[in-house]
């Protein structure tokens, strides 16, 4: 199997990280430039996003979440999302992470308009405070404390790092203290380190 994969991506970052923590094998990563539509991400997905798998039997799969649901069924006996209905407020966790991340991404869009000088301030200040927002909430629900290695820590830690690389001026650890405390310690794990987003 092949996973396309963009290093900076955060949606693309889950996936790794889970490859990673559950020491997943047979998966060769492959870097591709998803604004470069290329030949092989383009046949593998129509819309040109990542992340991508491609499968031994020549199927596809994506997006982030399909992907992260057929290795949990596949390899991961099912830890990161559980059975249906095992936890509505897990998956709703899971759902204010990944908005957050849509958000993240939606503003580093907006970032990369400055050149066409079409940069809106009206979305750039939604986007910052849906993050602000959003984190506070998730430092409520105290999703740090959960007591073993969780999807939606996973998925958190890389939301954060996404910010702090893409971001660095949207101070969230005033929102957010409890959680940029843990994010200290558990970004220092193995498979975080390996998967460090960089341009």
């Amino acid at each position: 199997m092949q996973l396309l994969f963009s290093p900076a991506s955060p949606y693309a970052r889950t996936v790794r990280v889970v490859i990673a923590q559950f020491a997943i094998r047979g998966i060769e990563p492959v870097a591709v430039n998803p604004l470069e539509n290329t030949e092989l991400l383009l046949d593998a997905n129509p819309l040109a996003k990542i992340p991508c798998l491609l499968l031994n039997d020549g199927g596809t799969l994506y997006d982030s979440e399909v992907i992260l649901r057929y290795l949990d069924h596949e390899y991961c006996g099912g830890e990161l999302f559980g059975q249906p209905g095992d936890s509505w407020y897990g998956e709703t966790q899971y759902s204010l992470i990944k908005g957050l991340l849509d958000s993240a991404v939606a503003l580093r869009q907006e970032q990369m308009r400055d050149d066409e000088g079409l940069r809106s301030p009206f979305w750039t200040a939604r986007f910052e405070q849906a993050l602000l927002r959003g984190l506070a909430q998730i430092e409520l629900m105290a999703i740090s404390g959960h007591s073993k290695v969780s999807l939606q820590q996973i998925c958190l830690a890389c939301l954060l790092e996404y910010v702090d690389f893409r971001h660095p001026d949207l101070d969230w650890r005033k929102v957010a203290p409890a959680t940029a405390r843990w994010l200290q310690t558990f970004s220092k794990g193995a498979a975080m380190l390996t998967t460090r987003p960089h341009a």
